[in-house]
């Protein structure tokens, strides 16, 4: 547990989580989130400040900015959420978009640095259905948007440490190894997905045995101010188990999508409540088996 804390903390250092030259608060931030916005739906680059050598990626893959959704990109939707980390020069978004006429669901995160875009990553959720969920609810769940006393926040280091237990949980089936909040739920996609036993207790089922391996784990924009920490995580599914044994013994068949090598690549950010995890957002977009984050040098 320990080791894998320490990596947490060492990936973290390399990530930007040093103070950004010239100040850029929560509503310089958002601003360049919309800005980018606007910019794809224009399907210009040229509208945003970047950086000479400014890199971008689309559902893991490394491109030049203004291919693949800056292309089709033909509007915003209504529904916004937004998180931002001002020590860190970091941001990041999950929202509703078209494409081409179509609803899509957008995670995203952008690095600033010296007033300029210097990163940029997304995974473009082309589901319909994801869509129109996250439009039927309008606007985020206010506990993930509001301000926490000072004197009810943890420090940056603890919220981090906090949500990497998260997924130590999944990896171990085990519930008890995270902090989770009594009430929390965890959406992905839009559905509500921790289901009537809530985010520990399902986990004691094994039910996510199928995913051995949660790396990396990038930890980018921690909103000392909400108390959310919001990253990219790779789920890695071998497929090798097809089934476990259920709390009363009998056999619990796994479905046809945990049977087979696939990876996942999961915009999540968690809400610290009470120092526990009282919240899941997640939007995720699957991927080959083994696939690679092109922004992490060594994995």
């Amino acid at each position: 547990m320990c080791m894998r804390l320490i990596s947490v903390f060492a990936l973290l250092a390399g990530a930007g989580f040093a103070q950004t030259p010239g100040p850029c608060d929560r509503a310089c931030l958002e601003g360049f989130v919309n800005q980018y916005l606007d910019a794809m739906v224009a399907h210009d680059p040229s509208k945003l400040p970047v950086t000479p050598d400014v890199r971008f990626s689309e559902d893991d893959v490394p491109l030049k900015l203004g291919e693949a959704f800056w292309k089709t990109a033909s509007g915003i939707g209504t529904y916004k959420l937004y998180f931002a980390d001002p020590q860190a020069g970091q941001v990041g978004f999950m929202g509703t978009m078209k494409e081409n006429g179509r609803g899509v669901a957008l995670v995203m995160r952008l690095k600033i640095e010296n007033g300029r875009i210097s990163e940029a990553e997304q995974l473009v959720l082309r589901n319909e259905a994801t869509a129109a969920s996250l439009e039927k609810a309008k606007a985020p769940d206010p506990i993930l948007t509001e301000t926490v006393p000072a004197a009810d926040r943890l420090p940056r280091t603890q919220l981090i440490a906090n949500t990497n237990l998260y997924f130590e949980a999944i990896e171990q089936g085990n519930g008890g190894v995270a902090p989770f909040h009594p009430d929390c739920n965890r959406f992905e996609n839009g559905t509500k997905t921790s289901g009537a036993l809530g985010c520990s207790a399902q986990l004691d089922t094994h039910v996510f045995d199928y995913i051995q391996k949660i790396y990396p784990r990038r930890f980018l924009v921690v909103d000392e101010e909400r108390q959310n920490v919001f990253g990219f995580f790779m789920f890695n599914h071998p497929g090798d188990i097809t089934w476990i044994k259920n709390p009363d013994g009998t056999r619990h068949e796994m479905g046809a999508a945990a049977t087979r090598p696939f990876s996942v690549d999961v915009g999540e950010l968690f809400h610290i409540q009470d120092k526990q995890i009282r919240k899941v957002e997640a939007l995720m977009v699957a991927l080959p088996y083994g696939q690679k984050n092109p922004f992490v040098p060594q994995q």
